[in-house]
């Protein structure tokens, strides 16, 4: 008899076949005997091993909300559900937690609500979580004096064709805004260069520099001809590596450890500023244009050279995923030729960034991601990302001997929900290893895995590939691989609850593609 992850295996490739790349290929659920194996069903144990939280939320809601009415789900009066971290308040009481990190306080956010100050802060649905719940410190409910503005992001399978996004909608939202002169402070998400970045398509690439150009100009000269200082800067590198290789021709298609900029735009002159910081130097930044003082909990100073002569309203707005890249072909931004930006750089001073790594919290070397970012941001400091704590706890050996994971290991069966993914934001296989490991350690008679695949491409090597190599160690621990879903239907964040509903359906009743083996 075939090995679980092979039959899966198979299954992916003939997908490939038919042009489905990993991380939008619909769920693959293994079928033996004639039935699906390995569903969640009640007095069952679920790990959902994946981190970050905000593309979780949907999945989760309908596994532990008792009021779930998006979809039809089954009702559940015995699941012990476990989240890698918390996702989301309402969970609380309905789930166990194995990391739970808590509110970061003193933010941007924070200081300016407390000064009485009105802000606005303003995304498309792709970064709305980033301007909220992560620029205000893991905070899900927006501060006094705060509103939050969300424009809709094009609901497409291809991106590529809509290289501009809602951008100018979210620019125009914003401009009006701006005219009323109802705010101190706004925070603005241009999300291009993040989506479009993550995909092979050059032109795509060029196109949304250019879009994104005309946007930045706009909010810029509006904001300025409005008395707003204008703090232009980004979360993490990107779209300014399109080409890893130009020959031969290979795309990049992941985060980089590039530098990012920051410019300071006033509406009566220039202001000097330091050569080189870090993103947690924005807050203060930000602040001290605003004539207020930084929390206590930031301990991270102004990048201005000297006090300016007044204080003022001002407009952040962080480009997403875009960093300094090289001046050659690679470089979509440098192909583009976009006006507002390249006179950026010609006519202001600027500070280089470092926005990867440690110096946003991460492990070292790691690139940057929006999440890191937004929270280093707003918070002032270098904030501790919760994947090295988890690696620490890998590293010591303790991770898969946690409270929360111990209760699951109670159940005869346990299923493991985890990212296919060596790197991703989300997790690592690892996680999976890890528990399945110690789950037939403490004798739990059966342990199922349920992958989720990355963005095609961006591991190095397709899902297929890598499942067979993790899967086999899978087995050889004593679990089986019974599910393999793009993380399109499985972790989307944009209230497009028909894919949450395919992952789910795929999971509980065995919906999907059959694997059969």
């Amino acid at each position: 008899m075939k090995a679980s992850y092979e039959c899966i295996a198979e299954r992916i490739e003939e997908m490939y076949e038919k042009g489905i790349g990993d991380g939008d290929m619909d769920p693959i659920v293994l079928w033996r005997g004639g039935e699906a194996v390995g569903r969640i069903e009640d007095g069952d144990a679920v790990v959902f091993a994946c981190r970050r939280g905000e593309r979780e939320v949907q999945l989760t809601e309908a596994f532990v909300l008792e009021d779930f009415s998006k979809f039809k789900v089954r009702n559940f009066s015995d699941l012990l559900f476990v989240t890698l971290i918390n996702y989301d308040d309402r969970f609380r009481g309905k789930v166990l937690i194995v990391f739970d990190f808590p509110p970061i306080p003193g933010t941007l956010g924070e200081v300016v609500s407390k000064s009485g100050a009105r802000q606005l802060h303003a995304a498309e649905s792709e970064k709305y979580a980033h301007v909220t719940f992560f620029f205000n410190g893991r905070r899900k409910e927006p501060f006094k004096g705060e509103d939050d503005l969300l424009v809709k992001s094009p609901d497409v399978d291809d991106v590529s064709t809509v290289p501009e996004l809602s951008v100018h909608e979210l620019v125009d939202e914003v401009v009006k805004r701006l005219r009323e002169n109802r705010y101190e402070f706004i925070l603005v998400n241009l999300a291009n260069g993040d989506v479009i970045g993550h995909i092979p398509d050059m032109n795509a690439k060029i196109e949304c520099v250019k879009h994104v150009d005309r946007a930045l100009e706009k909010i810029a000269t509006v904001a300025l001809d409005n008395g707003y200082a204008v703090v232009i800067t980004a979360d993490h590198g990107l779209i300014e590596l399109g080409m890893l290789s130009l020959d031969p021709p290979v795309p990049n298609l992941g985060h980089t450890t590039n530098p990012v900029p920051l410019f300071v735009l006033l509406p009566d002159g220039d202001v000097s500023l330091k050569e080189r910081g870090r993103l947690a130097n924005v807050a203060p930044t930000v602040l001290e244009l605003m004539g207020m003082e930084k929390s206590r909990e930031m301990d991270h100073d102004s990048l201005l050279m000297e006090r300016t002569m007044k204080r003022y309203p001002v407009v952040l707005i962080i480009v997403d995923g875009w960093g300094i890249g090289p001046n050659d072909e690679r470089n979509p931004i440098f192909l583009a030729k976009p006006k507002f930006w390249l006179n950026l750089f010609e006519r202001h001073p600027y500070s280089s960034l470092a926005a990867s790594g440690e110096d946003v919290g991460l492990l070292a070397g790691r690139p940057g991601n929006s999440e890191a970012g937004h929270t280093n941001i707003g918070a002032g400091r270098v904030v501790l990302q919760d994947e090295v704590v988890i690696e620490r706890s890998l590293e010591e050996g303790s991770f898969p001997r946690r409270e929360a994971f111990l209760r699951a290991y109670g159940r005869k069966r346990l299923h493991v929900i985890s990212m296919l993914s060596k790197k991703s934001s989300h997790g690592t296989f690892i996680y999976a290893l890890k528990i399945v490991e110690e789950a037939k350690k403490r004798g739990v008679k059966d342990v199922f895995v349920h992958f989720i695949l990355n963005r095609h491409g961006v591991e190095g090597e397709s899902a297929a590939t890598l499942l067979r190599r993790v899967g086999e160690e899978i087995e050889k621990l004593g679990g089986m691989v019974v599910t393999a879903v793009g993380r399109k239907w499985a972790l989307d964040r944009d209230k497009r609850y028909e894919r949450t509903e395919k992952a789910y359906r795929a999971l509980v009743f065995g919906d999907g593609i059959p694997a059969r083996c």
